[in-house]
């Protein structure tokens, strides 16, 4: 069977008028390997968003959309770059689109400033951090139909504007090569081919990625009311998982357009260690003290208000862990997110290897 990749690059190119899939999107934003040389430090590739259409704000003639983050604590301190890119029908709906974000960028990242100008339209924008801001900087440009958004928040945000402009580039170039149609998507594991396909009422697939590590470590920690990163569960899934990595797939759901549902998972070497990493989430993260028993079926944690705005379950199958989400990243979640979520996680309790 051929990899998600090789399909790919067998598609014709967007110089044929064929839409780029979301997971070459997502090839063309920034990595973690991006921003070595640029602001060194412990950064990793965090979870992505398939998007496709789900902002009422992309309009009519947006194609689909994606988010990357990258998130690190360089010299020790939290800091986060995010890419958002959008693909657009035509070059001249990208430069409507790209206008009429301008009052959005000034209030979520301060005012315009000077910057190298990059691709066809370029904007930079700073807020220093203060009482009220954490700090961030950011760049909006279009290259034809795209637009590109970079965001640095935290401690990073004091990266200079030809610094970031570096970083445009780098997504720049990539969309160069991704009309060329020379845009090498890294190629999937064979986990991958074992998630649940979209059917009944998962009506598409939105992406599907790899995933490291650090991106499934995040617990909400009470005792410091954020997200933090757990160094137990992350050393439990890097040394359980062996050499193999953890996929996501992102889902439509055809009852409700504004919602998704994720899967996310985890290999372990063998079910002992899957049953460790679950009794260590139930332990550290209050966002998911609903786990499923051995051998019982799927329970579900509703939303938890101003924590988590996700319906999720978390199920082992055999040497695998689970994790399942519905949630409306742009709309408040709708009640139809706990039927899927009992749905995809009863679906991938039969897709996914039994070993």
């Amino acid at each position: 069977m051929m990899c998600l990749s090789e399909l790919l690059m067998l598609a014709p190119t967007a110089a044929q008028q064929t839409p780029p899939a979301p997971e070459q999107l997502l090839a063309s934003t920034i990595h973690a390997d991006d921003l070595a040389n640029i602001s060194p430090g412990g950064w990793w590739n965090d979870l992505a968003e398939f998007n496709d259409r789900l902002d009422p704000g992309g309009g009519a003639s947006e194609v689909t959309s994606v988010t990357a983050h990258v998130f690190g604590k360089p010299d020790d301190a939290p800091a986060e770059v995010a890419t958002s890119l959008q693909l657009y029908t035509k070059a001249a709906a990208a430069a409507d689109a790209f206008d009429a974000t301008a009052a959005d960028d000034t209030r979520d990242d301060g005012p315009v400033v000077d910057g190298p100008k990059l691709g066809d339209q370029s904007r930079y924008l700073y807020q220093a951090a203060d009482s009220g801001h954490e700090g961030s900087t950011a760049l909006r440009f279009r290259s034809g139909n795209y637009v590109a958004r970079i965001e640095v928040g935290g401690t990073a945000s004091t990266m200079t504007r030809d610094q970031l402009a570096a970083l445009g580039r780098v997504v720049l170039g990539r969309l160069h090569e991704l009309d060329a149609g020379k845009l090498a998507v890294p190629a999937l594991p064979e986990l991958a081919h074992d998630l649940p396909p979209a059917e009944g009422e998962f009506d598409r697939v939105l992406g599907t990625a790899t995933l490291s590590s650090e991106a499934l470590s995040w617990i909400w920690s009470k005792q410091a009311s954020a997200l933090v990163v757990s160094n137990r569960l992350r050393r439990l899934l890097t040394e359980g998982a062996g050499n193999e990595q953890p996929v996501l797939r992102r889902y439509g759901l055809a009852a409700s357009p504004a919602d998704v549902a994720d899967i996310v998972v985890m290999p372990f070497r063998a079910a002992q260690a899957a049953s460790r990493f679950l009794g260590e989430i139930r332990r550290e993260d209050a966002r998911r003290a609903a786990i499923a028993a051995e051998a019982g079926g799927v329970e579900v944690t509703p939303p938890i208000p101003d924590v988590a705005p996700a319906y999720r379950a978390d199920v082992r199958v055999g040497r695998y862990v689970a994790e399942v989400t519905c949630v409306a990243p742009f709309a408040p979640t709708a009640g139809v997110c706990a039927s899927a979520v009992k749905d995809l996680a009863a679906r991938a309790k039969k897709s996914l290897p039994q070993e």
